[in-house]
């Protein structure tokens, strides 16, 4: 398996997806963007099909944070590395093949870390974490907002402040352009580029809504993490924004007594499944600082 057709095709595939509607037409940009057999393209998009890379949505491919991380991280670097460990760390005949070899003991730290999370998640909060540090590197000595504030109770918030010690969000949102890109794509993965509320599936209609909102975020973390994140439609977006809505940690709607004929919105409870320990806690700062309404 050649790494750099693996890092060609995702990367081809994360540009084109959106704009691709058939198999047929993602395949052939794929293979103008890259350049290379279509046996060569066949070859990476099985493997990432059978190793939680990417997932066929119908016509629509759909590649897992994973993915996108190795991509876009630089060639050699730890955080590639790493997510091509976590992609691929099952498959012990894969590595073994392109001689995969750990030396770096800090590499060996955040594998072990990895190990003792949920292997359900869509992607490791360590990896995540890491991933988010390598993008805001450039805002360190940018002028932060909100240094004072806390951040919600995240159980690997000991770890976060080791990687992360910067408090605070960028008072330049446009500084963390990149951190909101991959944060709309790991939500479109984790809700099948589909409206929780009301199921619409048109994708230029879907926000990535923060849950605590950017603004009031206490790291920037909290602001790239999926888990304070829904994906939903402009209406929705709305409502759940200005605290209109909002939901209990089993996903059951909440309605606020100041919005008038709530019929009108399509309004439905969210799938439990979506409520993931660490939106939980994202979700009771919603309840109690956005919500318009006592709970």
């Amino acid at each position: 398996m050649n790494k750099s057709n693996l890092k060609q095709v995702i990367l081809a595939i994360n540009e084109a997806s959106l704009i691709c509607d058939t198999k047929r037409k993602l395949f052939r940009e794929i293979k103008d963007r890259t350049g290379l057999s279509d046996t060569k393209i066949y070859k990476v998009i099985d493997l990432l099909e059978k190793h939680r890379g990417l997932e066929w949505l119908n016509e629509e491919i759909d590649l897992f944070p994973c993915a996108v991380i190795y991509a876009r991280s630089k060639t050699n670097s730890l955080i590639e590395n790493l997510s091509f460990w976590e992609m691929f760390k099952d498959d012990e005949e894969l590595l073994e093949e392109i001689g995969f070899e750990v030396k770096d003991h800090r590499m060996l730290e955040y594998m072990d870390r990895i190990r003792k999370e949920d292997p359900d998640k869509i992607v490791s909060d360590t990896l995540s974490i890491l991933y988010t540090n390598s993008i805001v590197q450039r805002t360190k000595n940018m002028p932060h907002k909100n240094e004072n504030r806390s951040i919600v109770p995240l159980p690997n918030r000991d770890f976060l402040y080791q990687i992360m010690p910067k408090r605070g969000i960028p008072t330049n949102r446009d500084v963390s352009k990149d951190l909101q890109i991959y944060f709309k794509d790991t939500l479109m993965h984790e809700f099948n580029r589909t409206c929780p509320v009301c199921g619409i599936h048109l994708p230029h209609m879907l926000i990535a809504s923060h849950i605590k909102p950017f603004r009031d975020c206490a790291h920037i973390f909290e602001a790239a993490d999926h888990n304070n994140g829904l994906l939903l439609c402009r209406n929705h977006d709305y409502l759940f924004d200005q605290g209109y809505i909002t939901y209990t940690d089993e996903g059951k709607l909440v309605v606020s007594r100041q919005l008038k004929h709530p019929e009108h919105y399509q309004l439905h409870d969210l799938n439990k499944k979506i409520m993931t320990e660490n939106r939980k806690l994202y979700m009771d700062y919603h309840r109690k600082h956005i919500f318009l309404g006592k709970i």
